[in-house]
């Protein structure tokens, strides 16, 4: 690992965590440090990230026992037609930087691909973009105060995605944007592609013309039964809960085709709850 990482990291978990740190925010930290520890072997530019991928490319399409083998391994079964298109880390006195983003390929809808890997990279670069700047601000406040420079926490920012469902009609993967300063905070960027048609799904599609309705009671259907276990908090709607999902509610379709409704951390309750998920069943 490079000097300046090992020393940003050692100050980092030097800290003392404050005792008002939520379980969760801990559980995050710890989950960037596992992220960054998975991938601090296959730090790679742009160009040798592609190079890497057109050769991948090359092998599964000319070689059957290979792309067998590769289809057969949970993770890297995705990637003929998901794979990593950028990946990078950066690290200083401000922040510490870790990405890993996908791109379309294969799936016979080239103006598609095109579309949605256009749009991933502008959206993560203008989400980076913004948390550097605040990262700087922050550790420009944190000197100004009579900080230490040396003893300065960087600010963490993980970006990574996971396919959630590919089969012969669906292609459903999610991209993650995580920030960890003093509390963890991730959005969630999800992409549903039918395979079929070119176009990527909504949840009318998968439900029909009530489609709102029937995501709307199911949600709270669930949410009263996890509100039975004493351990989960979920604020009520005169406290600014669950009223309903929105138009652009965030999805994506799990290994069963179902659709699962997102809720970023604070939208439903405290904190601790982190993020929400609820799987929607539908008509067969």
């Amino acid at each position: 690992m490079h000097p300046e990482m090992e020393r940003a990291k050692a100050r980092y978990q030097a800290q003392e965590t404050p005792e008002e740190l939520s379980l969760a925010v801990r559980a995050a930290i710890r989950e960037g440090d596992r992220l960054r520890k998975r991938r601090r072997t296959v730090r790679r530019s742009l160009a040798t990230a592609l190079a890497s991928c057109a050769c991948f490319v090359l092998l599964v399409n000319g070689s059957p026992s290979f792309a067998q083998a590769v289809y057969d391994v949970p993770v890297l079964g995705g990637l003929a037609r998901i794979f990593t298109v950028t990946e990078y880390a950066v690290n200083d006195r401000e922040h510490i930087i870790d990405v890993r983003l996908p791109a379309l390929e294969n799936t016979g809808h080239t103006e598609l691909e095109q579309k949605v890997n256009q749009e991933i990279s502008t959206r993560i670069q203008s989400v980076i973009d913004a948390a550097e700047t605040r990262a700087r601000e922050a550790r420009e406040a944190y000197v100004a105060t009579g900080g230490d420079p040396e003893t300065y926490m960087p600010v963490i920012i993980d970006v990574d995605y996971e396919v959630k469902c590919q089969n012969d009609q669906y292609l459903s993967f999610v991209v993650t944007e995580t920030e960890v300063r003093a509390s963890a905070y991730t959005e969630f960027y999800t992409y549903n592609i039918d395979l079929e048609t070119g176009k990527e799904i909504t949840l009318r599609d998968l439900l029909g013309p009530n489609w709102m309705e029937t995501v709307n009671a199911q949600v709270a259907e669930q949410i009263a039964q996890r509100a039975q276990d004493p351990e989960n908090t979920y604020w009520t709607t005169e406290q600014g809960g669950f009223q309903g999902i929105r138009e652009d509610q965030p999805f994506y379709l799990n290994g069963e085709g179902l659709p699962v409704v997102v809720f970023e951390k604070y939208e439903l309750g405290p904190g601790s709850m982190g993020s929400q998920e609820f799987v929607i069943q539908t008509e067969q």
